[in-house]
């Protein structure tokens, strides 16, 4: 059974920033097979000083949810999965893991987590029935192996 029933990843896109290059980051957490035919969901908003914040956003669900999240496990350092199991309290809530990856780093190759604000969040939604026969810490142990 797929232990990972879902997966949404987002960020804000600046207005000093450029959208192309925000979006580029978001997919450099994704599989490259998955790159190319990605629906980004956009949204607009204003900051607190009345500057435009923009949002962007992808979701998955299924296979390719467990393909994507199996991949971004991948391609972060040990010490970024250590770290995760160690703050799984803090992490999880209600069935799903919150991640929080720096934008700039992501942008240039290098998936780091990141608890600042300008950063790509991914929440992962897991199946219950996995995680109430597993528990999430072994369910993620599971997925950093693969």
């Amino acid at each position: 059974m797929n232990p990972v029933e879902h997966i949404e990843i987002s960020t804000h896109v600046h207005a000093t920033e450029s959208e192309l290059k925000v979006v580029k980051a978001l997919l450099n957490l994704l599989p490259p097979q998955y790159r190319d035919n990605v629906n980004i969901m956009r949204s607009g908003g204003q900051g607190h000083f009345g500057n435009n914040i923009g949002t962007v956003k992808t979701q998955f669900k299924g296979e390719d949810a467990l393909q994507i999240v199996k991949y971004m496990f991948s391609i972060i350092d040990q010490l970024d999965r250590e770290i995760i199991l160690v703050t799984i309290n803090s992490r999880f809530s209600d069935g799903k893991l919150y991640l929080r990856f720096n934008k700039q780093l992501v942008y240039n190759g290098v998936a780091r987590l990141d608890d600042g604000d300008d950063v790509i969040k991914v929440i992962i939604r897991f199946n219950h029935w996995v995680l109430k026969n597993e528990g999430i810490e072994n369910v993620i142990k599971q997925l950093m192996t693969h």
